[in-house]
Protein backbone atom coordinates (compact mmCIF):
# COMPACT_ATOMS: atom_id res chain seq x y z
CA UNK A 1 0.00 0.00 0.00
CA UNK A 2 1.37 3.39 -1.09
CA UNK A 3 2.37 5.80 2.06
CA UNK A 4 0.98 8.54 -0.08
CA UNK A 5 -2.84 8.15 0.43
CA UNK A 6 -2.10 8.29 4.10
CA UNK A 7 -0.18 11.13 4.04
CA UNK A 8 -3.27 13.23 2.24
CA UNK A 9 -5.15 13.06 5.25
CA UNK A 10 -7.09 10.19 4.64
CA UNK A 11 -8.04 6.93 6.52
CA UNK A 12 -5.60 3.99 6.97
CA UNK A 13 -8.50 1.84 6.40
CA UNK A 14 -9.99 3.99 3.81
CA UNK A 15 -6.49 3.20 2.44
CA UNK A 16 -6.14 -0.46 2.61
CA UNK A 17 -10.30 -1.13 1.43
CA UNK A 18 -8.74 0.93 -1.77
CA UNK A 19 -5.69 -1.39 -1.97
CA UNK A 20 -7.11 -4.31 -2.36
CA UNK A 21 -10.08 -2.97 -4.78
CA UNK A 22 -7.33 -2.06 -6.58
CA UNK A 23 -5.72 -5.34 -6.72
CA UNK A 24 -8.96 -7.47 -6.73
CA UNK A 25 -11.77 -5.15 -8.35
CA UNK A 26 -14.27 -8.08 -7.94
CA UNK A 27 -13.97 -8.27 -4.89
CA UNK A 28 -16.55 -5.21 -5.21
CA UNK A 29 -18.83 -7.32 -7.39
CA UNK A 30 -21.52 -9.33 -5.69
CA UNK A 31 -22.83 -12.60 -7.25
CA UNK A 32 -25.37 -13.02 -4.61
CA UNK A 33 -28.98 -12.57 -6.30
CA UNK A 34 -29.87 -8.72 -5.98
CA UNK A 35 -34.04 -9.44 -5.40
CA UNK A 36 -34.15 -10.18 -1.79
CA UNK A 37 -37.91 -11.21 -2.14
CA UNK A 38 -36.93 -13.62 -4.99
CA UNK A 39 -35.38 -15.60 -2.14
CA UNK A 40 -38.85 -16.06 0.30
CA UNK A 41 -40.62 -16.67 -3.61
CA UNK A 42 -38.19 -19.79 -3.99
CA UNK A 43 -37.41 -21.11 -0.79
CA UNK A 44 -40.73 -20.99 1.56
CA UNK A 45 -42.48 -22.85 -1.00
CA UNK A 46 -40.69 -25.48 -1.57
CA UNK A 47 -39.48 -25.54 2.72
CA UNK A 48 -43.30 -25.55 3.15
CA UNK A 49 -43.36 -28.77 0.76
CA UNK A 50 -40.62 -30.32 2.05
CA UNK A 51 -41.92 -30.02 6.00
CA UNK A 52 -45.00 -31.21 4.96
CA UNK A 53 -44.27 -34.39 2.54
CA UNK A 54 -40.84 -35.18 3.44
CA UNK A 55 -38.33 -34.95 1.21
CA UNK A 56 -36.70 -38.12 -0.58
CA UNK A 57 -34.17 -38.31 -3.29
CA UNK A 58 -36.53 -36.87 -5.39
CA UNK A 59 -37.45 -33.71 -3.72
CA UNK A 60 -33.60 -32.99 -2.28
CA UNK A 61 -32.90 -33.26 -6.15
CA UNK A 62 -35.58 -30.68 -7.07
CA UNK A 63 -34.27 -28.51 -3.95
CA UNK A 64 -31.18 -28.64 -5.00
CA UNK A 65 -31.80 -28.25 -8.97
CA UNK A 66 -33.74 -25.30 -8.19
CA UNK A 67 -31.28 -23.44 -5.79
CA UNK A 68 -28.47 -24.18 -8.42
CA UNK A 69 -30.31 -22.79 -11.26
CA UNK A 70 -31.38 -19.42 -8.64
CA UNK A 71 -27.72 -18.79 -7.61
CA UNK A 72 -26.78 -18.52 -11.40
CA UNK A 73 -28.94 -16.04 -12.43
CA UNK A 74 -26.68 -13.04 -11.43
CA UNK A 75 -23.36 -14.27 -12.60
CA UNK A 76 -25.53 -14.99 -15.97
CA UNK A 77 -26.05 -11.15 -16.12
CA UNK A 78 -23.29 -10.22 -14.84
CA UNK A 79 -21.17 -12.59 -17.71
CA UNK A 80 -23.22 -11.45 -20.39
CA UNK A 81 -22.59 -7.93 -19.65
CA UNK A 82 -26.53 -6.92 -18.44
CA UNK A 83 -24.99 -5.54 -15.39
CA UNK A 84 -23.06 -3.23 -17.23
CA UNK A 85 -19.42 -3.93 -18.94
CA UNK A 86 -17.20 -2.60 -16.10
CA UNK A 87 -19.11 -5.00 -14.05
CA UNK A 88 -18.40 -7.73 -16.35
CA UNK A 89 -14.44 -6.90 -16.42
CA UNK A 90 -14.18 -6.58 -12.94
CA UNK A 91 -15.99 -10.26 -12.10
CA UNK A 92 -14.60 -12.48 -14.96
CA UNK A 93 -15.16 -15.29 -12.27
CA UNK A 94 -18.84 -14.78 -13.44
CA UNK A 95 -18.67 -17.13 -16.55
CA UNK A 96 -17.13 -20.03 -14.22
CA UNK A 97 -19.33 -19.61 -11.31
CA UNK A 98 -22.72 -19.01 -13.64
CA UNK A 99 -21.86 -22.51 -15.67
CA UNK A 100 -20.55 -24.12 -12.21
CA UNK A 101 -24.64 -23.56 -10.75
CA UNK A 102 -26.13 -24.59 -13.69
CA UNK A 103 -24.15 -27.75 -14.11
CA UNK A 104 -25.62 -28.43 -10.76
CA UNK A 105 -28.71 -27.73 -11.64
CA UNK A 106 -28.74 -29.92 -14.59
CA UNK A 107 -26.89 -32.62 -12.63
CA UNK A 108 -29.57 -32.61 -9.76
CA UNK A 109 -32.70 -31.80 -12.14
CA UNK A 110 -31.50 -35.27 -14.39
CA UNK A 111 -31.43 -37.02 -10.95
CA UNK A 112 -34.94 -36.26 -10.12
CA UNK A 113 -36.17 -37.42 -13.58
CA UNK A 114 -34.49 -40.62 -13.06
CA UNK A 115 -35.86 -41.09 -9.98
CA UNK A 116 -39.22 -39.63 -10.31
CA UNK A 117 -42.72 -41.12 -10.85
CA UNK A 118 -44.21 -40.24 -14.81
CA UNK A 119 -46.32 -37.81 -13.29
CA UNK A 120 -43.27 -36.17 -11.40
CA UNK A 121 -41.24 -36.17 -14.56
CA UNK A 122 -44.30 -34.10 -16.41
CA UNK A 123 -44.02 -31.71 -13.68
CA UNK A 124 -40.28 -31.50 -13.87
CA UNK A 125 -40.64 -30.97 -17.47
CA UNK A 126 -43.06 -27.55 -16.82
CA UNK A 127 -40.26 -26.18 -14.35
CA UNK A 128 -37.58 -26.49 -16.89
CA UNK A 129 -39.41 -25.09 -19.48
CA UNK A 130 -40.37 -22.02 -17.04
CA UNK A 131 -36.71 -22.27 -16.14
CA UNK A 132 -35.92 -21.73 -19.91
CA UNK A 133 -38.21 -19.14 -20.20
CA UNK A 134 -37.72 -16.95 -17.11
CA UNK A 135 -33.28 -17.35 -18.60
CA UNK A 136 -34.64 -16.29 -21.35
CA UNK A 137 -36.47 -13.41 -20.16
CA UNK A 138 -33.25 -12.60 -17.89
CA UNK A 139 -30.78 -12.92 -21.39
CA UNK A 140 -33.10 -10.08 -23.05
CA UNK A 141 -32.93 -7.63 -20.19
CA UNK A 142 -36.53 -8.54 -19.93
CA UNK A 143 -36.76 -9.90 -16.22
CA UNK A 144 -37.15 -6.20 -14.56
CA UNK A 145 -40.76 -5.69 -16.23
CA UNK A 146 -43.61 -6.15 -14.84
CA UNK A 147 -44.05 -9.42 -17.04
CA UNK A 148 -40.85 -10.60 -16.33
CA UNK A 149 -41.46 -10.49 -12.74
CA UNK A 150 -44.33 -12.50 -12.89
CA UNK A 151 -42.72 -14.99 -14.92
CA UNK A 152 -40.00 -15.00 -12.35
CA UNK A 153 -42.81 -15.82 -9.80
CA UNK A 154 -44.27 -18.94 -11.42
CA UNK A 155 -41.11 -20.21 -12.32
CA UNK A 156 -39.11 -19.61 -8.84
CA UNK A 157 -42.42 -20.77 -6.97
CA UNK A 158 -43.57 -23.93 -9.40
CA UNK A 159 -40.61 -26.21 -8.02
CA UNK A 160 -42.69 -26.85 -4.55
CA UNK A 161 -45.06 -29.06 -7.45
CA UNK A 162 -42.62 -32.15 -8.34
CA UNK A 163 -42.00 -32.16 -4.38
CA UNK A 164 -45.42 -32.33 -3.32
CA UNK A 165 -46.60 -34.94 -6.00
CA UNK A 166 -43.27 -37.17 -5.15
CA UNK A 167 -44.46 -36.95 -1.56
CA UNK A 168 -47.39 -38.60 -2.64
CA UNK A 169 -49.92 -35.68 -2.83
CA UNK A 170 -52.45 -35.87 -5.80
CA UNK A 171 -51.73 -33.58 -8.49
CA UNK A 172 -54.89 -31.30 -8.33
CA UNK A 173 -54.24 -30.58 -4.75
CA UNK A 174 -50.67 -29.67 -5.66
CA UNK A 175 -51.89 -27.30 -7.97
CA UNK A 176 -54.15 -26.13 -5.65
CA UNK A 177 -51.17 -25.06 -3.29
CA UNK A 178 -49.25 -23.61 -6.26
CA UNK A 179 -52.15 -21.62 -6.79
CA UNK A 180 -52.00 -20.35 -3.57
CA UNK A 181 -48.23 -19.37 -4.00
CA UNK A 182 -48.96 -17.29 -7.35
CA UNK A 183 -51.92 -15.47 -6.54
CA UNK A 184 -49.95 -14.49 -3.20
CA UNK A 185 -46.71 -13.62 -4.65
CA UNK A 186 -48.28 -11.92 -7.52
CA UNK A 187 -50.25 -9.44 -5.45
CA UNK A 188 -47.18 -8.77 -3.43
CA UNK A 189 -45.05 -8.26 -6.43
CA UNK A 190 -47.66 -5.97 -7.74
CA UNK A 191 -48.05 -4.24 -4.54
CA UNK A 192 -43.86 -3.28 -4.12
CA UNK A 193 -44.33 -2.04 -7.88
CA UNK A 194 -47.32 0.26 -6.66
CA UNK A 195 -45.17 1.12 -4.13
CA UNK A 196 -42.43 2.54 -6.42
CA UNK A 197 -44.62 4.23 -8.90
CA UNK A 198 -46.53 5.79 -6.07
CA UNK A 199 -43.16 7.20 -5.08
CA UNK A 200 -42.49 8.35 -8.85
CA UNK A 201 -46.04 9.58 -9.31
CA UNK A 202 -46.73 7.07 -12.03
CA UNK A 203 -50.46 5.53 -12.53
CA UNK A 204 -51.34 2.30 -10.57
CA UNK A 205 -54.40 0.97 -12.36
CA UNK A 206 -52.78 -2.04 -13.60
CA UNK A 207 -51.50 -2.91 -9.92
CA UNK A 208 -55.12 -2.29 -8.28
CA UNK A 209 -56.45 -4.60 -11.51
CA UNK A 210 -54.35 -7.47 -10.78
CA UNK A 211 -55.23 -6.99 -7.22
CA UNK A 212 -58.85 -7.28 -7.94
CA UNK A 213 -58.14 -10.10 -10.31
CA UNK A 214 -56.20 -11.84 -7.35
CA UNK A 215 -59.19 -11.66 -4.66
CA UNK A 216 -61.72 -12.64 -7.35
CA UNK A 217 -60.03 -15.57 -7.81
CA UNK A 218 -59.97 -16.40 -4.18
CA UNK A 219 -63.47 -15.92 -4.45
CA UNK A 220 -64.30 -17.87 -7.22
CA UNK A 221 -62.12 -21.18 -6.16
CA UNK A 222 -63.77 -20.40 -3.01
CA UNK A 223 -67.62 -20.20 -4.18
CA UNK A 224 -66.27 -23.61 -5.91
CA UNK A 225 -65.55 -25.64 -3.40
CA UNK A 226 -61.83 -25.07 -3.30
CA UNK A 227 -60.60 -23.67 0.20
CA UNK A 228 -56.98 -23.86 0.47
CA UNK A 229 -56.56 -20.93 -1.85
CA UNK A 230 -58.14 -18.37 1.15
CA UNK A 231 -54.25 -19.25 2.45
CA UNK A 232 -52.93 -16.45 0.78
CA UNK A 233 -55.36 -13.87 2.07
CA UNK A 234 -52.64 -12.77 4.26
CA UNK A 235 -50.15 -11.80 1.56
CA UNK A 236 -53.39 -10.06 -0.65
CA UNK A 237 -54.93 -8.55 1.93
CA UNK A 238 -50.86 -6.91 3.03
CA UNK A 239 -50.63 -5.93 -0.39
CA UNK A 240 -53.52 -3.97 -0.92
CA UNK A 241 -52.87 -1.68 2.57
CA UNK A 242 -49.96 -0.93 0.86
CA UNK A 243 -51.22 -0.21 -2.15
CA UNK A 244 -53.85 1.84 -0.65
CA UNK A 245 -51.28 3.41 1.46
CA UNK A 246 -47.83 3.08 -0.05
CA UNK A 247 -44.86 3.90 2.61
CA UNK A 248 -41.65 5.93 1.31
CA UNK A 249 -39.69 4.16 -0.58
CA UNK A 250 -36.82 4.25 1.77
CA UNK A 251 -39.20 1.96 3.40
CA UNK A 252 -38.89 -0.81 1.14
CA UNK A 253 -36.64 -2.75 2.99
CA UNK A 254 -38.84 -2.51 6.04
CA UNK A 255 -42.10 -3.73 3.49
CA UNK A 256 -39.93 -6.65 2.10
CA UNK A 257 -40.07 -8.03 5.43
CA UNK A 258 -43.01 -7.11 6.53
CA UNK A 259 -44.69 -9.21 3.30
CA UNK A 260 -42.28 -11.85 4.41
CA UNK A 261 -43.70 -12.48 7.65
CA UNK A 262 -47.41 -12.54 5.94
CA UNK A 263 -45.61 -14.99 3.48
CA UNK A 264 -44.71 -16.87 6.63
CA UNK A 265 -48.37 -16.97 7.73
CA UNK A 266 -49.28 -18.67 4.59
CA UNK A 267 -46.99 -21.26 4.64
CA UNK A 268 -48.75 -22.14 8.21
CA UNK A 269 -52.12 -21.75 6.74
CA UNK A 270 -51.23 -23.75 3.83
CA UNK A 271 -49.18 -26.36 6.26
CA UNK A 272 -52.27 -27.21 8.14
CA UNK A 273 -54.50 -27.45 4.71
CA UNK A 274 -52.40 -30.39 3.45
CA UNK A 275 -54.19 -33.12 3.86
CA UNK A 276 -53.63 -36.15 1.36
Amino acid sequence: MSDDRIAKGGDPMNAVAMEVNARHPSAMVSLKPKEHGAYAIVMIPMLTAVVTQGVGVVGAAVVVASLAGFFAHEPLLVALGHRGQRVRRDAPEARTRALGWLSLSVIAGTMAMGFGSPTVRLALAGCLGFAILCLTLAAASLHRTLGGQLMGVAGLSVPCVPILIAGGMSVPHAAEVWLVWLIGFISTTLAVRGVIAAQKRQPRTLHWWGLGLATMAIAGAAMSGIWLPLAALPMVAASGLLMASPPPAKYLKRIGWTLIGVTIATAAIVACGMTP
